[in-house]
């Protein structure tokens, strides 16, 4: 696919003033990083309207260390709970065996 664009004023300046750097690949980065997070943005809508998501999708997100529900925030309740268990006592082990004995 070719991309036509114009530019103007400052931004035409910068351009012209700066023939060394490699405009295209900036512009094509932009656009890679905005359809990355459009998907992502798909993938949201549809896990929260409960629509299936298919196996390519899994694997995307496991690609990036991403879920939709890294997204959604926590609850109030739930982030007073553990503030609340995390003041709680604790105990020093110096292995998880000790914590089941």
């Amino acid at each position: 696919m070719n991309l036509t664009m114009s530019l103007s004023g400052e931004e035409e300046q910068i351009v012209r003033r700066n023939r060394q750097i490699k405009w295209t690949e900036i512009a094509r980065k932009a656009i890679r990083e905005e359809a990355f997070k459009l998907r992502k943005m798909e993938l949201l809508a549809k896990y929260l309207d409960k629509k299936p998501i298919t196996a390519e999708e899994w694997g995307l997100m496991d690609k990036i260390d991403w879920h939709p529900v890294d997204e959604i925030e926590l609850k109030g309740d739930f982030v007073k709970e553990v503030l609340k268990a995390s003041r709680g006592k604790s105990i020093k082990v110096k292995s998880v065996k000790e914590l089941f004995k």
